[in-house]
């Protein structure tokens, strides 16, 4: 009996063992996951279906897990339709303010128009709109978001930047009412499933809940794609200053966002600022350290107006405020990726000027002294490397005849970059990347005096 109860004993404790030693469920992980809320949609008319036979199920104060293979939201007269695919005679009136949840077990996601998402959906009914919010693990999330905002070809040290980068902005984003954040580039880019593969969920994977802090709270991680050499100070792009936006040299010289030109006719203009009749003439009134415009005065045929160096981008759509502006001939045979015909002079006085190069002096500074173009002063001198300039050496300078308004002249932006240029540059990381560094070094460049660490809910 005694031998009976030691071999028992011994057989109860051999299990507890193997048990102790098997891999613990993924749902332990899932379970500490945080959640984000990304507002996916906002429309008059919503389409959501399911990807394959499994039934979605949608459950609300009207419906209490109904299964469905679809449904359509529409407004229309002053309110807002449901119906489903099954039954699509059947219309119900559904009120401000109604909301309803949609999920599905099928690992392929929710189809919401052209795109599939993981997770669940929130949908809400507004006045105007209807809002369909996604919900989901972070993790999830970021899987997309990181192929979303970066080549998934790009290093994969990169990507991993972009991802703690990302992680650390989504998670300093909760807390709103409806949602946390949206889903374009108003906040960070996500475009549900189809934007994850294998490489960039590894990025995710391997820096799973890492995030970015300062004095161990979260930083606001801003990011743009390409800053023209210097990314910018947060305090001259907007009003708050935080330490560890500060400018720093970038490394995106050799990418396709680095020089572009937009051009603006005259109606175009007049219906861009119609209060003051269009522009017929544009000042820079002053810049940031790094070039970026921070305030114009705009001159049109009623008036003029003072506008910063955010809004006029905003309202012109431009890809940067590292910009600037001149008058030209309207030339329609002239095709848009060359550079601006000036006009022809035979005067004297348009003779070029002579500046020599000094200490601390860029292309971008010496077209802005003199109040012309970049591509002005490569053209009269031949250059072939925009960025190599040397002390002591003799540039010639087109002068400025360009100021006054003229029928026949078109605005052209000459600009620098993509985005507002504060925080990490995406192309700056993709070469730090190419050379060998690490992700917690590309961040650390970007962002000054920060920390990595495992994200915990104080961090908020």
């Amino acid at each position: 009996m005694i031998l009976k109860n030691i071999k028992t004993t011994y057989n109860f404790f051999l299990l507890s063992i193997i048990i102790l030693c098997l891999p613990q469920p993924r749902i332990v992980l899932a379970s500490t996951e945080p959640i984000i809320n990304v507002l996916i949609l906002k429309d008059k008319q919503i389409r959501i279906r399911a990807d394959r036979s499994i039934p979605l199920t949608i459950k609300g104060q009207r419906f209490s897990n109904k299964k469905i293979k679809g449904l359509t939201l529409k407004k229309q007269n002053n309110g807002t339709t449901l119906n489903f695919d099954k039954n699509k005679q059947k219309i119900y009136y559904l009120k401000n303010e109604e909301k309803f949840v949609v999920r599905s077990s099928d690992r392929r996601g929710i189809w919401v128009g052209q795109k599939r998402y993981a997770g669940k959906l929130n949908l809400f009914i507004r006045e105007n709109d209807i809002l369909v919010v996604n919900v989901l693990g972070i993790e999830k999330y970021l899987g997309s978001v990181v192929g979303s905002e970066m080549p998934a070809k790009w290093p994969l040290e990169a990507l991993k930047a972009q991802a703690i980068a990302s992680r650390t902005y989504a998670l300093k984003q909760k807390g709103n009412p409806l949602y946390d954040i949206d889903s374009t580039n108003k906040n960070q880019v996500y475009i549900g499933l189809e934007a994850g593969t294998q490489r960039t969920k590894r990025a995710v994977n391997s820096t799973r809940s890492l995030v970015l802090t300062y004095k161990n709270k979260l930083i606001n991680s801003l990011f743009h794609s390409s800053s023209a050499g210097m990314t910018e100070n947060s305090q001259d792009v907007w009003k708050n200053k935080y330490p560890y936006l500060s400018s720093v040299k970038d490394f995106d010289k050799n990418n396709p966002k680095l020089r572009w030109n937009k051009k603006f006719s005259k109606s175009q203009l007049q219906n861009l600022f119609p209060s003051i009749g269009g522009i017929n003439k544009i000042e820079i009134l002053n810049v940031t350290s790094t070039g970026r415009v921070k305030n114009v005065r705009i001159h049109g045929e009623f008036g003029t107006d003072q506008i910063s160096g955010v809004d006029i981008r905003k309202i012109m759509n431009l890809k940067s405020t590292l910009v600037r502006f001149k008058f030209i001939e309207d030339n329609e045979n002239k095709s848009s990726d060359e550079s601006p015909k000036l006009f022809p002079t035979n005067s004297s006085e348009n003779e070029p000027l002579t500046h020599i190069v000094r200490v601390g002096d860029s292309l971008i500074l010496i077209a802005d002294q003199y109040d012309v173009s970049v591509e002005a002063i490569v053209a009269l001198n031949n250059i072939k490397n925009s960025s190599l300039i040397n002390i002591g050496q003799r540039l010639l300078v087109p002068r400025n005849t360009l100021n006054s308004s003229s029928s026949d002249k078109i605005l052209v932006v000459s600009g620098y970059g993509s985005g507002h240029g504060v925080g990490m540059s995406q192309w700056g990381a993709k070469y730090m990347a190419n050379k060998g560094e690490k992700a917690n070094a590309i961040l650390k460049h970007f962002y000054k005096g920060v920390e990595i660490k495992s994200f915990k809910k104080y961090f908020l």
